[in-house]
C-alpha cells in the first residue's frame, strides 16, 4: 500500500495493494536513473566545467576485465559514477535499497541489518548469511570478491563508480553470479596534493564526516587516504530504560590507498580497507494478529509497543588488504595479479520484540569469516582480436556461533502472566519442554577456475561485425560439520562449465546492436537450521538476451534497452517450517523456473542544463508448482522473490548559469516499485505492496574560500520527502497465518552537507 505520497498522480492510490495495476503503476511512475554530469575533481577542473552540461560524458566500464566504454560493451549494465552517488547520498550499498537502478533491489536481511539481500532480475537468496551457502549476486569491492553478505551495509570512502552488470556472469566472474554482478571501484590516488572534508547533519541526530587526503607524488609512490564517520540514533524509541532504539547505527570506515610505479611498465597497487559497524535491529510490528495477544500496531510506529529487553547493537568489523599488479609486456599483451586477504567478525543479540509467537526469541550469534584470493589475468590486443585469459583460486573458512534465547513469556507459560519479560532470557524452549542447544558450524569453501574470453573484428562488413567468446571451467569443494547435540557433516564437489557467446554490430558509429547467450551457476550448500543438515546442489542459469545502445541528437540522447529471458535449472529455493519456525530448508526446484524481462535506460538534455533521466525494468516470472518436501512431495505453489512486475525510476537535475559565488544545482528523484513477495514460500508468503519515494538535494557549489585553489560547496537534501510508509521486510508466522510481521523503511529525513576543498 503506498502512503505518504499524495503529490503524486492519483493514479497511485486508485491502484493501493491491488494486484496486476503495476501497468497503471509504470503510467504514474515511469523512471529514470543513470543521468550524467560534470565530474568535479579538483578546484582547476571545477572552475573549467562550472558551466551548464550540453553533451553527455562518456561513461568507462570494466564488464570484461579492461576498460571500455559503457557504449561499446555489449553487455546489460548500469553505473553510477562519484558524483551521482554524492547526489543521491549513496555511501554504502544499502542505499541503493530506494531502486535508482530498479533491476536491482537491495533489502536488508531478516536477521541483521549489516546483511543485505541482494538480487538483479528477480534472482536473489532470502537467508544468503549463512556461512554454509552462497548468494547469487556477485559484489566485488576494486575488482575482488567479497564472498559473505555479513557487513556488505559497510561504508565506502571516496568510490569512483558502483558497475551493476545484469544477468548471468558465470564467464568472467564465476560462480555466485547467476543474477549478475556489483563491482564497487574506489578512486586511485592521483599524486597530487588535495584536501577533501565534508560534514553534514540530519534528522534523527544524524551526523556524517568524510576526509580524503591525497598527497603529492614521490619516488614513484603515490598515497592517499580515506575516512568516514557516519552515524544515526534509531527512529523507533525503545520504551525500556538503558536498551538501545530500534534502526539506529554507527559506522566508520577508514581506506589507504598506495600506487608505486618504479617503470613504465610495472604499476602495483595496495589498498587497506576496514570497517567497524555497529546497528541496532529493526523493529518487527504485527500486521495481522490473529491470537490477539500482543495486539496489530497499524502504520509505522516511533515507539515500541512494550519494552524491549535485551536490545544490543550488532557489530560487524571488516578488514580486507588487497594487491594488484600491472605489468605491460608490450602495447598489446599486459599481465595482471589480482592477491586479497579478508577478515570478517560479526556478533547478533537479534530480538524479535515477541512478533513470531516464539516466547520472545533473541537470536546470539557470533560469526568468523577469512578468506584468501588469488587471480592471474593476461589481456591482449591487436588490430582485429580483443582477449583475455585467467586463472582464479578462492579459499575461505567460515564459522558460525548460534543460541536461541527466549526473553519475553508470551503466553504465561513460565511465569503465570502474559508478555511478562524474561530477565536474563533463558535457552528454555516451553514449547519443546527443553532447553536449545547451542549450534556450531564450521565451514570451508574451495574454488579453483580457468577462464578466457576473446572479441573477433572479422574483416567484413566495414569492421562494423563483432563476435566474442568466452568459457569457465570450475571447480569448487564446499565441506562443514554441525555441531548441535552431535556432530554432523557434509562434503559437496562441483565441476562447472559456463561458456557466453556475443555477436555485436554497429549499426552507426554511435549505435550497437547485440545479441547474447551467457550461463552462470551459484554453488550448492547446506541450511544450518535444517534437520537432516542435508545438502542441496547448485543452481544454473541460461539467459538469452538482445539489446541496443545508443547515441544520437549530438550525443545530447542516450538510449540503452535490453530484453532477456532467462531459465534456471534445481533453482535454490528457502522456506520455513511452519511448525517450527527456527527450522528453514533449502531445496532445488525440480522443474525449469523461468524470467523475462524488458530494461530502458534513457538519459536526455533537452536543453543546457537539464539532465533527465528514466529508467525502467519489466519482469515476467514463472515458478511452475514444486514437491514440498514438508508436506510429503506435495505439488505447492511457491512464489518468486524480489521480482516486482514493474519497477523505475525518474531523475532531474538542472544546473543553473553559473553566479560569481558558486554554481546552483538542483536534484530530484522518484523511485516505484510494485508489489513482490519476500518468501518463497507461498501459503506463507507476504506480498509487499508497491511503494514510491521521493529525494531531493539542492547544492551551491564552487564557492570562493580564501585563495584560488579553494572551495566550499553547501547542500540541503531530503530522502523520503512524501514520508512515504513503505515495507522492507515482511514474514508470515504459520499455516495458516496465526500473525504477518511487517518492517517500515525510514520516515522522511533531511539534513545538510558542507564540503570544502583545496
Amino acid at each position: 500500500m503506498v502512503r505518504g505520497i499524495e503529490e503524486l498522480p492519483a493514479v497511485f492510490s486508485r491502484n493501493k495493494g491491488r494486484p496486476g495495476n503495476g501497468s497503471k503503476l509504470l503510467a504514474a511512475t515511469v523512471s529514470g536513473v543513470l543521468l550524467t554530469v560534470n565530474v568535479i575533481t579538483t578546484p582547476d577542473a571545477a572552475q573549467a566545467q562550472a558551466t551548464q552540461p550540453s553533451i553527455l560524458d562518456k561513461v568507462v566500464v570494466t564488464a570484461e576485465k579492461r576498460e571500455k566504454s559503457l557504449q561499446n560493451a555489449p553487455n546489460a549494465i548500469s553505473v553510477l559514477n562519484d558524483v551521482q552517488l554524492e547526489t543521491l547520498g549513496i555511501s554504502s550499498l544499502d542505499r541503493l535499497a530506494d531502486g535508482i537502478i530498479p533491476s536491482l533491489r537491495i533489502e536488508p536481511n531478516g536477521t541483521s541489518p549489516s546483511s543485505l539481500v541482494i538480487a538483479i532480475r528477480g534472482n536473489g537468496a532470502t537467508d544468503p548469511g549463512q556461512v554454509t551457502r552462497e548468494s547469487s549476486v556477485a559484489v566485488y569491492l576494486d575488482g575482488f570478491y567479497l564472498s559473505r553478505t555479513q557487513g556488505l551495509s559497510m561504508e565506502l570512502a571516496d568510490l569512483d563508480r558502483i558497475e551493476v552488470l545484469r544477468g548471468p556472469q558465470g564467464t568472467l566472474f564465476g560462480r555466485n553470479a547467476t543474477g549478475g554482478a556489483v563491482n564497487m571501484i574506489s578512486r586511485k590516488p592521483s599524486g597530487e596534493f588535495g584536501i577533501r572534508q565534508t560534514v553534514g547533519y540530519g534528522r534523527f541526530d544524524e551526523i556524517r564526516s568524510v576526509t580524503r587526503v591525497d598527497l603529492p607524488e614521490f619516488s614513484g609512490f603515490r598515497l592517499k587516504l580515506d575516512y568516514i564517520h557516519h552515524q544515526r540514533d534509531g527512529w523507533v524509541d525503545n520504551t525500556a530504560a538503558d536498551q538501545s532504539d530500534f534502526n539506529a547505527f554507527n559506522r566508520d570506515a577508514l581506506r589507504i590507498s598506495l600506487n608505486w610505479q618504479p617503470t613504465d611498465t610495472l604499476e602495483l597497487e595496495y589498498g587497506f580497507n576496514y570497517a567497524d559497524t555497529s546497528e541496532t535491529f529493526f523493529y518487527h510490528q504485527l500486521l495481522v494478529d490473529n491470537i490477539g495477544i500482543i495486539g496489530v500496531e497499524p502504520g509505522r510506529q516511533r515507539q515500541t509497543r512494550f519494552p524491549i529487553v535485551p536490545l544490543e547493537p550488532i557489530v560487524t568489523e571488516h578488514m580486507m588488504h588487497t594487491l594488484t599488479a600491472t605489468w605491460r609486456l608490450s602495447d598489446s599483451l599486459t599481465v595482471k595479479s589480482l592477491t586479497s586477504y579478508r577478515e570478517l567478525e560479526e556478533e547478533l543479540n537479534n530480538n524479535f520484540t515477541g512478533v513470531l509467537y516464539f516466547n520472545g526469541l533473541v537470536v546470539d550469534k557470533d560469526i568468523d569469516q577469512d578468506q584468501w584470493t588469488q587471480e592471474v589475468q593476461l589481456l591482449g590486443t591487436s588490430r582485429r582480436l580483443e582477449w583475455v585469459a585467467g586463472f582464479y583460486y578462492f579459499d575461505e573458512d567460515a564459522s558460525d556461533s548460534s543460541q536461541d534465547l527466549f526473553s519475553l513469556d508470551v503466553f504465561g507459560l513460565l511465569t503465570g502472566t502474559p508478555l511478562t519479560p524474561i530477565i536474563p532470557p533463558t535457552t528454555f524452549n516451553v514449547f519443546a519442554g527443553a532447553d536449545v542447544p547451542l549450534r556450531t558450524i564450521e565451514a570451508n569453501a574451495k574454488s579453483v577456475a580457468v577462464y578466457g574470453h576473446a572479441t573477433w573484428t572479422p574483416p567484413v562488413f566495414d569492421d562494423r561485425l563483432h563476435i566474442g567468446v568466452g568459457l569457465r571451467y570450475t571447480n569448487d569443494d564446499r565441506s562443514g560439520t554441525r555441531d548441535q547435540l552431535g556432530v554432523t557433516a557434509f562434503d559437496l564437489s562441483t565441476d562447472h562449465l559456463d561458456p557466453s557467446v556475443t555477436i555485436s554490430y554497429d549499426l552507426a558509429d554511435t549505435v550497437l546492436a547485440y545479441a547474447k547467450y551467457s550461463t552462470g551457476y551459484r554453488a550448492g550448500g547446506v541450511s544450518p537450521r535444517s534437520t537432516t543438515f542435508t545438502p542441496y546442489q547448485e543452481d544454473e542459469a541460461e539467459t538469452f538476451e538482445i539489446g541496443v545502445k545508443s547515441e544520437f541528437w549530438g550525443s545530447r540522447v542516450r538510449l540503452n534497452a535490453a530484453a532477456f529471458t532467462t531459465n534456471y535449472d534445481g533453482l535454490q529455493i528457502d522456506f520455513s517450517d511452519p511448525d517450527n519456525l527456527i527450522i528453514v530448508e533449502t531445496i532445488n526446484a525440480a522443474n525449469t523456473v523461468e524470467i523475462d524481462g524488458v530494461e530502458i535506460e534513457l538519459t536526455v538534455i533537452p536543453v543546457p542544463g537539464l539532465v533527465l533521466g528514466f529508467n525502467y525494468t519489466y519482469l515476467d516470472g514463472d515458478i511452475p508448482l514444486q514437491p514440498n518436501p514438508l508436506a510429503d512431495g506435495e505439488l505447492t505453489q511457491f512464489a518468486l522473490v524480489q521480482t516486482p512486475e514493474h519497477a523505475g525510476s525518474l531523475t532531474l537535475d538542472y544546473t543553473f548559469e553559473p553566479w560569481s559565488f558558486g554554481t546552483l544545482t538542483a536534484h530530484l528523484d522518484v523511485t516505484a516499485t510494485d508489489e513482490y513477495a519476500y518468501v518463497a514460500f507461498a501459503p506463507r508468503s507476504q506480498v509487499l505492496d508497491s511503494y514510491a519515494l521521493v529525494n531531493a538535494r539542492l547544492t551551491l557549489a564552487d564557492i570562493p574560500v580564501g585563495n584560488d585553489t579553494s572551495r566550499l560547496s553547501l547542500s540541503v537534501w531530503a530522502r523520503n520527502l512524501g514520508d512515504a510508509e513503505y515495507i522492507i521486510f515482511g514474514f508470515p508466522v504459520g499455516v495458516p497465518p496465526i500473525a504477518l510481521t511487517q518492517v517500515f523503511g525510514t520516515p522522511r529525513t533531511f539534513g545538510f552537507d558542507a564540503t570544502l576543498e583545496f
